[in-house]
């Protein structure tokens, strides 16, 4: 993701093919604070090219009031105390050369508890980079599934039946379509799958002890540790958890469950954002540190360990490249406090 350069005409940057890539670009330069009359203007003419350009920049507005009326974002809004704790990052623009020598950065010296957190953290993650596997999908679940996706990989797969499977980064399923349903099993990750309609022979994607159920639609389902997400963009899905009673979630709505058949309460899902990974994003809208670094694990190998407590709760909102994991680091580094180490196979933010 880019900045914007308030000293010339953005339109002489280069940019992204994808006429949708560009107008994020726009728009995230355009809410950065360094934005200029000259700025608004190129983009205006930017926008003037064709009437794909001006479809390109409804969507992307569309796309950031839709972050911005989450019920998240309504409450920092209300509330100067959580307006303070917000962090929001962007990709560093790239640094002039310096006309006077610079002070040396401040060295930061932590308590004795500290390091020994630190230190215990860097075995932990480390245990679990060995023994898991070095893919969040694991040994097991590639070596058993029939499609899987590498770490930082999507990938597209027409199923047997005409169904499309949109599958991210790390993720893996097998199928099953020999019985009277369409069964999918997710082993690991996140798929959203573009069904096809047979009305007999429903489809079926089962993870972590649930279900859910359709015949035609689109809708998604990633793991989540021993939780389950299902996120319907099209239709209507039915989704089963132990001995529960079945809920019916349909367009712009989504569930999660967990492993012990517990089933939560049904929530509106932000679809504007929902599955930017297939367009190359990841967005983040007030969400703490801690979260967005189990998201940017995903997409690199090893494992990120945030170390201290107070860095944990920061909230971060942000447009990023899922090619580009190193950009989100450096802008942590630029914008707080924080030190980050790394490592062969792990990060360490403190």
């Amino acid at each position: 993701m880019k900045t914007g350069l308030s000293d010339q005409q953005p339109a002489s940057r280069p940019l992204t093919a994808d006429l949708g890539d560009q107008a994020i670009e726009w728009l995230v330069m355009l809410q950065s604070g360094d934005a200029t009359s000259r700025d608004r203007a190129a983009f205006a003419d930017w926008c003037a090219q064709s009437p794909d350009h001006a479809r390109a920049a409804a969507e992307a507005r569309s796309l950031f009031a839709a972050i911005g009326q989450t019920e998240v974002a309504q409450q920092w809004q209300e509330s100067p105390d959580i307006q303070n704790e917000i962090v929001s990052f962007q990709s560093p623009a790239p640094k002039a050369a310096p006309t006077r020598r610079q002070p040396a950065r401040e060295r930061v010296f932590l308590p004795r508890q500290g390091r020994l957190a630190i230190a215990g953290a860097m075995v932990c993650a480390l245990m679990l980079a060995v023994f898991g596997g070095l893919e969040a999908t694991g040994p097991i679940a590639r070596w058993t599934s029939d499609y899987s996706t590498a770490i930082g990989q999507q990938r597209v797969v027409t199923l047997a039946d005409g169904s499309v499977a949109h599958m991210n980064t790390a993720s893996a399923f097998s199928v099953d379509f020999s019985g009277p349903r369409r069964e999918i099993h997710l082993e690991a990750g996140e798929v959203i799958f573009d069904v096809a309609k047979d009305a007999s022979h429903p489809f079926v994607v089962s993870a972590n002890g649930g279900a859910a159920r359709a015949v035609g639609t689109v809708y998604g389902v990633r793991l989540d540790g021993d939780a389950a997400n299902v996120t319907v963009r099209e239709g209507i899905v039915e989704v089963t958890s132990g001995d529960r009673e079945p809920v019916r979630i349909t367009v712009g709505q989504q569930v999660r469950y967990d492993g012990n058949g517990g089933l939560k309460k049904i929530t509106d899902a932000d679809l504007a954002a929902y599955g930017s990974w297939q367009r190359g994003k990841l967005i983040f809208n007030q969400r703490t540190l801690s979260d967005v670094m189990a998201e940017l694990e995903r997409y690199q190998p090893g494992r990120i360990v945030v170390a201290r407590d107070a860095l944990r709760d920061l909230r971060v909102t942000g447009v990023f490249e899922t090619t580009d994991p190193d950009a989100v680091f450096a802008s942590i580094e630029q914008t707080t406090s924080a030190r980050i180490t790394r490592l062969p196979l792990l990060t360490i933010i403190y």
